[in-house]
């Protein structure tokens, strides 16, 4: 499938750049590579079947009974329904292959090189309240014994003590105090990064992998550092809390900063963003 390259219609056209994901308004043709034209089927799309009665005469009234007219109700006009171009998706390919998974997220979602630039738009805005989410996330995971015992256990990198009990482990406890220098460098990335690079990805994906219990990071394997193992369950929850957190700061700035229809758009952006990492997520949990 590989990631098809595009020139974004919403960026400034004497610079455009390529992205690496598709462009939501040029629909693949049917085998799911070649760029089929924007638009619908021949051009209008629609059906073009004679829906006048007269147009057959041209103008010749005399063959017509005008009571037969008079009593006969107008035609209705069919629905003028689009052509649809179905894209071919390999599900084995976007299983195995990083790259084509992301091509197919980002042109399911529509997630174009805007919704990257608005949301880095948003990022200093908000920067500052990224301690405060990283803090509400942690109370939010101790209030249930259930996702307060997986810090009982050591993370990667944390070299530190470790309390024995569940009621000694506290938000002040040095492994959660660890484990939120993650945490906030990770959300900011969610706002600051190049989603044109491959690298971002990468990075997410890697978010994804290391919560299952596997490392997929060399030098974490190669010091035998233990990685996390977090239930799905949990983890989909918790970007659910993200998602609102983060949605909810930018909603919250005023107008002069960002117009209202830049929040909407912010907002929308945030929710695919957070939706491709609950994906890259799950694809290391779930046996598709």
């Amino acid at each position: 499938m590989g990631i098809r390259t595009f020139v974004d219609p919403l960026a400034n056209n004497s610079g455009a750049e390529k992205c690496p994901f598709p462009n939501p308004n040029a629909r693949l043709a049917p085998n799911g590579y070649g760029n089929a034209p924007a638009g619908y089927g021949n051009g209008s799309g629609y059906n073009t079947a004679n829906t006048s009665r007269s147009a057959s005469h041209s103008g010749n009234h005399s063959d017509t009974d005008e009571s037969d007219v008079a009593m006969k109700p107008p035609k209705e006009k069919k629905p003028k329904v689009p052509t649809i171009f179905t894209q071919e998706v390999d599900p084995v390919l976007i299983r195995a292959s990083l790259e084509d998974r992301i091509a197919y997220l980002t042109d399911f979602l529509d997630f174009t090189s805007y919704d990257s630039q608005i949301v880095n738009k948003a990022a200093p805005l908000v920067n500052g309240l990224i301690p405060d989410l990283v803090d509400d996330m942690y109370t939010k995971l101790f209030e249930f014994d259930i996702t307060k015992k997986v810090f009982m256990k050591r993370n990667q990198g944390f070299t530190g003590a470790l309390p024995t009990r569940l009621e000694e482990l506290t938000l002040d406890s040095p492994q959660i105090k660890f484990r939120k220098v993650f945490m906030k460098s990770w959300a900011r990335r969610i706002l600051t990064s190049d989603y044109s690079s491959g690298k971002t990805w990468a990075y997410m994906d890697k978010v994804g992998v290391m919560h299952t219990g596997a490392s997929p990071f060399k030098h974490q394997r190669t010091m035998g550092i233990a990685p996390l193992n977090v239930p799905y369950r949990d983890i989909a929850m918790l970007l659910g809390f993200v998602q609102q957190v983060l949605q909810a700061a930018v909603l919250r700035l005023p107008n002069h900063q960002m117009s209202l229809n830049e929040k909407i758009d912010c907002v929308n952006a945030i929710t695919k963003i957070i939706w491709i990492q609950n994906d890259l997520f799950s694809r290391h949990y779930i046996n598709e």
